[in-house]
């Protein structure tokens, strides 16, 4: 009913992950087009409600200031009600323009200049630049990886709490190692936050993208009421709908006076009113896009199985665990650093002896140098040709 096999050509449009050469490594690509599996934007057309809900709008020759409305607030509440068990209640449903907006809004909103803010690298990284920036302190409470795979080192957050922190900015999923975090290490760190005082800030942006064997516990559930206001959850339809480029997302906030504060920092920064576009498209996604979602997942889950079996075939001494969730694939190549002609980022050395463009790990920061993270929310094709790419990189 949908297809996710088919190429479609995205260069000519503006696009940051194909038409944007200057987010990529310096000179990389000098001999011919690069293929792009990095940024976190999947190449499958959007769900059709989605798309006819863009051409309704477009079809009105007036593009004025638009209101967020209630649809926007019932649909999210409705969206996570069925996916997810728990429904925000509509007061508490804000609007920002992208999840990095709005974890700027609660660092502004919520903590003070000079406060430590903790965060669990290798992470997202604008999480230490939206910290950094607003003249916080930025905290690392790295991941430890197991010979289970990635997990928090509960201990050292409940010491960085205890020692004065006063934020945790929590991935859940996480992005980039593909944790989806269980319904106990959720648990412990509601009770140190609990215990100490910390404000958590749970990005969720991909708890919608989670595949076979595993679910995804939003914070609204496993906080209960321990937090009261010192709790905020982001959310947004961009990456499992692919619609990032038209700029909606949604932040729960339970507590009525963390909602106020955050309004008021919004209000500040003039953040009032959304896309005229986005927010009626994500109300169609949320409405109408559970069975594309469905049927993504399904070739989500098949892709990520294809590379666990063929990136150790093809390519010696890689290890690639099936991540939990996202799109996303966390790629050990750390037998590789320091090999002739990768002295340098892994990310960079691919780039320029294949044309393959991947993120490196040390983007991610600590406990990231060595490895490579690799968008498979493309068609099946794409990743045979990445593959064969990278093969040739690390020959």
């Amino acid at each position: 009913m949908y297809d996710f096999d088919t190429g479609i050509g995205r260069r000519g449009t503006g696009s940051v992950k194909w038409d944007c050469p200057e987010y990529c490594y310096p000179g990389a690509g000098a001999e011919g087009p690069l293929l792009p599996l990095w940024v976190a934007d999947m190449d499958f057309a959007v769900p059709p409600a989605l798309s006819r809900a863009v051409q309704d709008r477009a079809s009105h020759p007036v593009y004025g200031y638009t209101e967020l409305g209630e649809d926007f607030k019932a649909a999210f509440a409705a969206w996570m009600r069925e996916r997810h068990g728990v429904a925000p209640a509509p007061g508490t449903v804000h609007f920002s323009p992208g999840v990095v907006t709005g974890l700027a809004l609660c660092v502004r909103a919520f903590t003070q200049a000079g406060d430590g803010i903790i965060i669990q690298p290798p992470v997202y990284h604008p999480f230490r630049q939206v910290i950094a920036s607003n003249g916080r302190q930025v905290l690392e409470n790295p991941l430890v990886l197991t010979d289970s795979g990635w997990e928090m080192d509960l201990e050292g957050l409940e010491a960085l709490a205890r020692a004065g922190a006063k934020a945790l900015v929590l991935c859940s999923p996480h992005n980039p190692v593909g944790r989806v975090w269980r319904e106990t290490e959720l648990k412990s760190v509601a009770r140190i936050a609990s215990d100490h005082g910390l404000f958590v800030i749970s990005d969720e942006i991909h708890c919608d993208l989670v595949l076979g064997g595993h679910r995804h516990l939003p914070a609204l559930a496993w906080a209960g009421e321990s937090l009261g206001e010192r709790l905020a959850l982001l959310h947004a339809p961009s990456k499992t709908f692919n619609m990032a480029g038209l700029q909606t997302s949604a932040v729960a906030i339970p507590g009525a006076e963390a909602g106020r504060r955050f309004e008021a920092e919004a209000d500040r920064l003039g953040l009032h009113n959304p896309n005229a576009f986005g927010a009626g498209a994500a109300v169609a996604a949320w409405r109408s896009g559970g069975p594309w979602l469905d049927a993504l997942l399904a070739y989500l889950g098949a892709n990520a199985d294809w590379l666990a079996k063929e990136v150790p075939l093809a390519v010696p001494d890689l290890v690639l665990r099936r991540p939990e969730a996202t799109f996303l694939a966390w790629i050990d190549a750390r037998a590789y650093l320091g090999r002739a002609g990768s002295e340098g980022k892994l990310g960079e050395t691919v780039a320029r002896r294949s044309r393959l463009w991947l993120d490196d790990g040390a983007k991610f920061g600590t406990g990231g140098a060595g490895w490579l993270r690799l968008n498979f929310g493309c068609p099946r094709s794409t990743l045979e040709e990445a593959l064969d790419l990278l093969k040739k990189a690390l020959a």
